[in-house]
């Protein structure tokens, strides 16, 4: 692997962070109206948009490591044996909560692998309603990538990095070598944001799931207003509707995403959506 320079940091939301608190919000009981704690105009006078930032990327992530914590611990509940996938890898983020949590769970045969085009989004041709979700946008180096991994110090001779946009990088021949060499997935993590980067993904991990494989899906309801009709919902819906298995929901992560696990049970109704 290579190395890289560290990431390049907003120095607008850095500031907001030294200066706003990164817990998330709690939600604290007060004795009289409104009977919780809010924050007041004394304490908003001087809110900014980069405060928003920094508060809602705390929240955020907080919820998504709450998912980890308890993704993990049903893995290992249930002997659910395999490997780690994550399809969008920006800023190391939820990869190195995967990697804290499957060393917590003592998961010392798991294998960590890291789909990433590593120059950001392709050009989008469904229209989400995400301005940034341009071409390029959210990218994080191969190098830049593995420096994290590396500096987070858990597992890191077991991170293999597949670089590509995914309708060129994921191809029958790397996913017969996954089918024949590696683990079955025990937990996929599918954060590429547009329903044509999404397609791909889910072909690629047809026959690498498990029963009890989770998958979770960062998405389901960003960057197209929330229709199930559009985006990464419309991908797993078309996918749901071809594949072997079925899917149970499990967990709600936030407002944006949502897991669910993977069965076989050809004699039965479908899932609940």
């Amino acid at each position: 692997m290579t190395t890289g320079r560290a990431p390049r940091k907003n120095p607008k939301v850095e500031a907001a962070m030294s200066r706003t608190s990164p817990s998330p919000i709690a939600i604290e009981p007060v004795a009289g109206e409104p009977w919780v704690k809010l924050a007041d105009g004394a304490a908003l006078a001087h809110w900014t948009r980069e405060d928003e930032i920094a508060l809602n990327q705390a929240n955020r992530q907080t919820e998504k490591y709450g998912f980890f914590v308890k993704a993990f611990d049903f893995l290992t509940e249930n002997r659910v044996r395999g490997d780690y996938h994550e399809f969008g890898c920006h800023r190391c983020r939820t990869f190195r909560m995967a990697l804290t949590e499957a060393r917590r769970h003592n998961q010392d045969q798991m294998k960590f692998f890291a789909f990433d085009s590593f120059a950001g989004l392709p050009d989008a041709a469904s229209d989400p309603s995400v301005e940034l979700w341009k071409r390029g946008a959210l990218a994080t180096s191969e190098g830049e990538f593995m420096q994290m991994v590396r500096e987070h110090g858990i597992y890191a001779d077991r991170v293999v990095t597949i670089k590509g946009f995914y309708a060129d990088s994921l191809t029958p021949a790397l996913q017969r070598r996954f089918r024949d060499n590696e683990n079955k997935i025990a937990l996929v993590n599918i954060d590429c944001d547009l329903y044509e980067s999404a397609v791909p993904v889910f072909d690629f991990i047809e026959p690498l799931l498990q029963e009890g494989s989770v998958l979770y899906i960062d998405d389901m309801f960003s960057g197209y207003k929330g229709s199930p009709a559009k985006g990464v919902a419309r991908a797993f819906r078309e996918f749901r509707a071809r594949s072997r298995f079925k899917f149970v929901r499990h967990l709600d992560i936030g407002w944006w995403g949502r897991s669910y696990i993977a069965y076989i049970d050809p004699d039965g109704p479908a899932a609940e959506e």
